[in-house]
């Protein structure tokens, strides 16, 4: 068993950001911060993250083994909508199929072993896997996904680590609600914002644009979807967080309050996986009703029944309680003709996210599937964790 979650705010107090992140541009580039406890047993797929990251163990011992992202072609990646970011190997590392992925066996690879008291330094979206074959207690410390960082005046002398209560974070979770764990960087998508600036006036930096003319030129972004064109178009015409002149220059982002770069990273980062109505996203109705045809096909099935049934599609105990509810007559049972009769309480099963078209989401589904065959042994064997 592993638990994952962001550092807690109360808990601030008692953790300490290392001394070797404590100077500079690195010290006020975090993210966010992770706890990752462990009972023994988890090991992850190949994965890679879109942050830096400084994983601190505090207790235990990890085994971690590392894949150069210069290897992209050949890690046979699981297409998503942020791969170029994040992403994860359709390949099983504990029985690796070289008929389906011939090209991975000339992948080098490079390994090394934590203790408690250890910090492994991992650059952003570089490939890796870990193994846990004891009891561990984990920080991981998330700053920006840039590679270089600026050395500030006090990093010429020694340093040393500070509380956190005393360092500046950009997602902070209070230990209650959701998470805002997998966010982006909004210094990140300031810089997005920048570049299209820049490009514009072919990267003078004293330059200016007309303002309609560049919301015109961010929003044919390919990368930018309805939403978010809506937000934008709010945030420069109505609100005018550039300011209210007709024109943009360089110096106007600088301006803009840090709040505003975080709602736009809400809205351009996020993850259906840290929403509690995830299962809407990755079944279908489909799914959903065939399952649930064939589990009434010799009758009427009571609740203990349906939960079964329904959690073979890895959806929650919570929402197959809901389904439940909506589907019965008489309050014990469910037949196939109620499951016939609301049809429409299917219709939220399936849904794309607005972050990618329907297009992207089904070759989502076709290379999961893959994943998941080529997976399964894996984690019938052993746990899980990313």
């Amino acid at each position: 068993m592993y638990c994952v979650s962001e550092v807690p705010g109360p808990m601030y107090k008692d953790l300490q950001l290392p001394a070797i992140m404590n100077c500079g541009s690195m010290k006020n580039s975090l993210v966010e911060m992770n706890l990752w406890i462990n009972s023994g047993g988890a090991k992850s797929i190949i994965h890679k993250d879109a942050h830096n990251q400084l994983n601190c163990l505090l207790a235990g011992s990890k085994d971690w083994i590392f894949i150069n992202n210069t290897y992209n072609d050949w890690i046979y990646q699981a297409e998503e909508i942020d791969g170029d970011q994040g992403g994860f190997s359709l390949v099983n590392p504990d029985k690796v199929n070289y008929i389906t992925f011939p090209l991975f066996d000339k992948i080098p690879w490079e390994y090394a072993t934590v203790h408690a008291g250890d910090c492994l330094y991992l650059p952003p979206r570089y490939y890796h896997r870990v193994k846990s074959t004891d009891r561990n207690f984990a920080v991981s410390f998330l700053f920006g996904t840039q590679s270089e960082f600026q050395m500030g005046p006090e990093c010429g002398a020694p340093t040393t680590s500070s509380p956190l209560t005393e360092v500046p974070i950009q997602w902070k979770y209070p230990g209650t609600g959701m998470m805002s764990m997998g966010n982006s960087d909004p210094a990140g998508i300031k810089e997005w914002f920048i570049d299209m600036f820049l490009e514009m006036t072919d990267g003078d930096a004293t330059d200016n644009v007309p303002m309609e003319d560049y919301l015109e030129f961010v929003i044919e972004d390919e990368g930018v979807i309805p939403y978010m064109k809506e937000l934008f178009h709010k945030l420069l015409i109505e609100d005018r967080v550039l300011g209210d002149s007709e024109y943009v220059d360089r110096n106007m982002f600088d301006l803009v309050p840090e709040e505003v770069w975080r709602e736009i990273t809400v809205a351009q980062s996020y993850d259906p996986s840290n929403d509690p109505n995830n299962e809407y996203f990755h079944i279908t109705k489909d799914d959903v009703v065939y399952l649930l045809k064939d589990a009434t096909y010799f009758g009427a099935v009571n609740s203990d029944q349906f939960l079964e049934a329904y959690s073979r599609l890895g959806g929650s105990l919570r929402v197959a309680r809901e389904l439940f509810a909506k589907l019965t007559t008489d309050g014990t049972t469910v037949s196939w003709y109620d499951i016939r009769d609301k049809d429409e309480v299917f219709d939220v099963y399936g849904q794309v996210h607005d972050r990618g078209d329907e297009e992207m989401f089904t070759r989502n589904e076709e290379v999961r599937r893959i994943a998941e065959a080529e997976l399964t042994q894996s984690i019938v064997e052993g746990k899980s964790e990313l």
